[in-house]
């Protein structure tokens, strides 16, 4: 089978280069008897889509991270990917667009029933309304990758919260989001499955912030996750499995299936939770396209589930097929 690997070809840029990303899934491909060919989306939007025509594809599997050389694009991409009349793998256009927009997927995600934290919209040119739910974490409503988010996201007054939610305007990060912040575990839900379910594979990590100084916040922020070289990133590492117990784990299955049928995801996608004192679990992001270097979450999970990179992708190119 042709398998065409559309990518966002932006060297140097640590949460888009996807280079490495390519590499592996061209070798898994290949080992599967399967033909990869690789197709760049770079500025050259009208060359991305004739060199997709000339491929003539079985399946295209969606790597791509953003379009035109600009972040956030990247349901942009798989619009133009759909266009093509063949399978695609992963989530959709539309539903990447909904999840990039936190407001309206935690909207979806709490009229289906599961769990998230209280949480105040704020367009930009407006003030915090005087009543958020404090301490909160302010993010931007439409970024993803932990985009905005330092160790000043996390408020305790509103004074502090008004104040952050002013940097991310000022950066021209677009409309901020002021989120109750759950302090306690942070646990990923690696979910695999085909087009709104079921779930057929579930992985659990953790966050592991034994080692953040007791100064700063337990959070991912955006150098955490791609500042190699900062304590951020050293001092939050991902263990797979997490250690949960049965009942745990249970929640966060529900959680899990509420969210991947609500947000119509496919193929793989990421949840991001808080646990609070109780042991309550609540959705703070939902990844819809999470990272599939080889060093990243996603591919170190796999054997906590049984399966190889290999396996992954075999499964991948099916449900493609039948979304």
């Amino acid at each position: 089978m042709r398998v065409v690997i559309a990518f966002s070809d932006q060297r140097g840029d640590p949460d888009t280069d996807l280079h490495a990303a390519v590499n592996q899934l061209a070798h898994a491909l290949t080992r599967l008897d399967h033909e990869p060919l690789w197709v760049p989306l770079g500025l050259d939007t009208l060359q991305f889509w004739q060199e997709l025509r000339a491929a003539r594809p079985d399946v295209i599997w969606n790597l791509c991270e953003e379009a035109s050389g600009r972040p956030g694009r990247e349901l942009h991409a798989a619009a133009l990917l759909e266009l093509q009349d063949v399978p695609v793998t992963a989530t959709g256009a539309a539903e990447l667009a909904l999840c990039l927009d936190k407001a309206r997927a935690r909207a979806l995600l709490a009229a289906a029933g599961a769990s998230v934290p209280e949480a105040v919209r704020v367009p930009v040119g407006q003030e915090v309304p005087e009543h958020v739910p404090l301490p909160a974490i302010v993010k931007p409503t439409s970024q993803d990758g932990s985009a905005g988010i330092d160790a000043q996201s996390v408020v305790h007054t509103h004074a502090a919260a008004q104040a952050a939610v002013a940097r991310l305007h000022a950066r021209g990060l677009g409309d901020a989001l002021v989120e109750a912040f759950v302090a306690g575990r942070e646990i990923n839900a690696l979910m695999l499955g085909p087009f709104g379910g079921p779930i057929v594979h579930l992985a659990l990590g953790e966050i592991d912030f034994s080692a953040v100084a007791a100064h700063q916040p337990k959070i991912l922020t955006w150098a955490a996750k791609w500042q190699e070289d900062s304590a951020e990133f050293l001092t939050t590492p991902v263990h797979y499995p997490a250690t949960v117990d049965t009942d745990l784990r249970a929640r966060i299955a529900h959680l899990a299936d509420r969210a991947f049928a609500a947000l119509g995801l496919a193929g793989y996608a990421r949840l991001d939770l808080r646990v609070d004192a109780q042991g309550e679990p609540f959705i703070i992001d939902v990844n819809p396209n999470p990272d599939l270097s080889p060093d990243a979450g996603l591919v170190r999970a796999l054997p906590a589930l049984g399966l190889t990179f290999e396996d992954f992708v075999s499964l991948q190119l099916q449900w493609a097929r039948i979304k």
